[in-house]
């Protein structure tokens, strides 16, 4: 895990410092060691400030990349280089299929590590004939995990990011340079917007220009499961095996879960425990929370380990602003579902934990969430399986790049079985009448239920009923009401873009605003201000003197 930046220069050469300015504000991604690709010339080191005076180069393609050693142990660091010298890779994200192709390369390819990322360039030196676009092409399709990646072959630059949307990726465009990195924060100059490279895609820059193509997407498999019983056993085999290939090749003594008490967390935490993992739960929430209640009386009955966080309102407010800054969000209702999670990842930071394993897109896997009820009244079984699928492949919209964000944040990398390839595709082959027994349905993910009591959970643990993250913490009432007390004044403009920010969340509840107005300008208020931090000075006076004119 790790974070990858650079730049490309059309028909010309700018000063590579600004790689330096992105690898300092995302450093918490990579704490363990630094690399640069600056025209061909590959420099590693252990600490950022031993690469300074290499930043002083004028160079045509430049790419950064800072490392968070998880898989390997060796000193060297990106970039990696194909064995032919033509093609050098930085890597943001785990390849958990990576042994079994080495095994194939290996016949023809000396590695200089063991590392997940090198098999990717050797992949890549496999397929290319001078046309590097074609050649991830054809290789983003092999790879099982979560990554975004940039190669080049010293005349073009190639970035893919995973299908799923699990490691975020953004760029800008600023006449002839294009920009790209990990978080927007690295890019936010005052003027450009960062975009998304949308998951699967593929952002290619040459000397023509830069494009966004289309690249490895998954396909909606058709429904061919539909009893009950064949069900519950697919998909305990793909889970099994889910958690497993997450486990292989992992350094750490200790694990981390993101714990609430609720059904998906517990099920990880089992899977964990049957491979023998040392883990380690954590749960926050105020005192009198549902998390808090439910993860203590989970983890007394399993057996579990479990360190707690009790939120308070100063606690909040002291926050808010860090994490709205790593979430580089201020939508009310995610920065509501954030602040758990942050506090939870800072919490076994502390405890050195360096991995954690997450429920997350259970529920879009398997109709977990009220409103699902209502599509099955209104429009059919059929819908609903359209609306899973759909609410799965934009999860990374709301969720996965903020969850990224906020335990990478700490240096921790976060890995989700329920988004293995397998695991969604042998989920979305059920047939949703399994999953969801009618518009009445309070407890919906049948199959789910089903498969954890089979794995081990207790039944009263796998029948409890959901509460959203936000509400089940009580984070809620708390920001609201710290909100009412530092705002004199209503902004409408920054709330209309607060309500702009929250668009990909809001769409999962009835109502047409969630929040007070007050919320919403205060904490947009805070991101502007820090995204003005993170602008470089000259940019801040040029804007100023705009401003005057």
């Amino acid at each position: 895990m790790c974070t990858i930046c650079g730049h490309f220069a059309k028909n010309a050469k700018i000063n590579s410092s600004d790689i330096y300015d992105m690898l300092v504000k995302m450093s918490h991604r990579g704490p363990d060691s630094h690399g640069v690709y600056l025209d061909g010339k590959l420099i590693r080191a252990k600490e950022i400030k031993e690469l300074t005076e290499q930043f002083t180069r004028e160079t045509h393609i430049a790419l950064g990349h800072s490392r968070l050693t998880i898989i390997g142990k060796e000193g060297l660091t990106q970039p990696y280089r194909s064995c032919d010298g033509k093609l050098s890779l930085i890597h943001n994200g785990e390849i958990y299929n990576y042994q079994k192709l080495r095994t194939f390369l290996l016949r023809e390819h000396k590695f200089q590590t063991s590392s997940d990322s090198e098999v990717i360039v050797h992949l890549l030196e496999e397929t290319y004939q001078g046309d590097l676009l074609e050649a991830v092409d054809k290789v983003i399709g092999l790879l099982d995990g979560m990554y975004a990646l940039a190669v080049t072959d010293g005349r073009s630059v190639v970035v893919a990011r995973d299908p799923i949307g699990k490691k975020p990726l953004y760029y800008i465009i600023n006449g002839d340079v294009t920009y790209f990195a990990s978080e927007k924060k690295a890019l936010w100059n005052g003027k450009d917007t960062p975009r998304r490279l949308n998951p699967g895609n593929v952002l290619n820059m040459d000397d023509s220009g830069t494009n966004e193509y289309e690249g490895f997407t998954l396909q909606l498999p058709q429904i061919d499961i539909v009893d009950f019983r064949e069900a519950v056993e697919a998909y305990k085999e793909v889970l099994i095996a889910a958690v497993q290939k997450r486990l292989s090749g992992l350094n750490e003594s200790r694990t981390g879960v993101i714990f609430s008490g609720g059904i998906d967390s517990v099920l990880i935490s089992k899977l964990l425990q049957r491979e023998g993992k040392n883990i380690i739960c954590y749960c926050t929430g105020t005192g009198d929370s549902g998390d808090i209640v439910a993860a203590r009386s989970v983890a007394e009955d399993m057996g579990l380990e479990l360190k707690t966080t009790i939120i308070t309102e100063d606690m909040v407010e002291n926050i808010l602003a860090e994490v709205i800054e790593n979430v580089e969000e201020s939508g009310l209702l995610q920065v509501e579902v954030a602040i758990p999670m942050y506090l939870a990842a800072k919490l076994a930071a502390q405890d050195g934990i360096r991995v954690m394993f997450t429920g997350q897109a259970a529920d879009e896997l398997h109709a977990g969430y009220p409103w699902y009820n209502e599509v099955v009244s209104k429009f059919g079984y059929l819908r609903l399986h359209e609306r899973l699928w759909e609410d799965l492949t934009f999860l990374y919209t709301d969720t996965l790049e903020r969850e990224d964000k906020l335990t990478m944040a700490h240096s921790i990398e976060l890995r989700a079985p329920y988004l293995d390839r397998d695991v969604i595709q042998t989920s979305m082959r059920i047939s949703p009448m399994l999953k969801i027994e009618g518009g009445m349905d309070n407890l919906r993910k049948r199959v789910h239920r089903e498969a954890a009591v089979e794995l081990g959970v207790p039944p009263y643990l796998a029948f409890r009923p959901k509460d959203p993250a936000q509400s089940g913490s009580g984070i809620h009432g708390i920001v609201e009401k710290i909100a009412k007390r530092c705002v004199q004044r209503v902004d409408s403009d920054l709330v209309e873009e607060n309500l702009r920010r929250d668009k990909g969340s809001l769409y999962r509840y009835d109502e047409d605003v969630y929040g007070s107005a007050a919320a919403r300008s205060y904490l947009q208020r805070i991101e502007e201000e820090i995204q003005s931090r993170f602008i470089p000075p000259y940019l801040c006076c040029e804007r100023r003197r705009t401003a005057a004119l």
